[in-house]
């Protein structure tokens, strides 16, 4: 589940469950073959990749910890394993800016539902990476999740639970600014087209 392209479109990178937990898998398209990325005992799942195509992101509950957190690592299975934030909270990324210096996740709170948060990401590969604290774009009493970002980095997709169902809004990032609503009758996974200012998305309505 979660498949999600490169950035090259060469690899696809999934979560694959045995029936006891999930880790995150690479598929080559050229060499048509399936490698795995995650080893720990507990699961990984729903990996996004940095604009780079070098590190893919995931959520992971491993150390032994109730709520899914967010890791990240060498696409290439190189190196270790870096944990880029702690909370008690699940969380789970949805997409990178286009920078590589903001990522988009949605957190889930108690009694408040999923908002969607932004944690930034200064460095490089020499001398290293460092995340900043997580700061929320969006925090409502109802649903916001699934923050995708455009292909120039101006805009933020989402889905909203405010008018009782899912659809799909966009805002302009980092703000300020109005929202437009995109779907009706119900929706859900927004994805931007690579190119072009297009939105795709599973539409609910009849």
């Amino acid at each position: 589940s979660n498949p999600a392209f490169s950035p090259d479109g060469k690899q696809l990178a999934m979560d694959i469950s045995d029936g006891r937990q999930a880790d995150v898998w690479t598929y080559d398209w050229a060499r048509d073959t399936l490698t795995r990325l995650t080893f720990d005992s507990t699961d990984d799942q729903r990996p996004v990749w940095t604009p780079d195509g070098r590190r893919i992101v995931f959520a992971s509950r491993r150390g032994d910890k109730s709520a899914f957190n967010l890791y990240w690592q060498r696409a290439d299975g190189t190196g270790d394993v870096q944990r880029l934030t702690e909370s008690k909270n699940n969380q789970f990324p949805t997409s990178f800016h286009p920078s590589g210096k903001f990522l988009a996740f949605m957190e889930q709170t108690p009694g408040n539902g999923m908002d969607l948060m932004i944690l930034p990401i200064d460095g490089s590969e020499s001398p290293g990476w460092k995340p900043g604290p997580p700061t929320v774009f969006l925090n409502a009493p109802y649903n916001e999740s699934t923050g995708m970002f455009s292909p120039d980095g101006r805009w933020l997709a989402y889905l909203s639970s405010e008018s009782g169902s899912n659809e799909v809004f966009v805002r302009p990032f980092p703000g300020p600014g109005g929202k437009w609503q995109v779907s009706t009758g119900g929706a859900d996974d927004p994805a931007w087209s690579p190119k072009k200012h297009e939105l795709l998305f599973a539409s609910l309505a009849d």
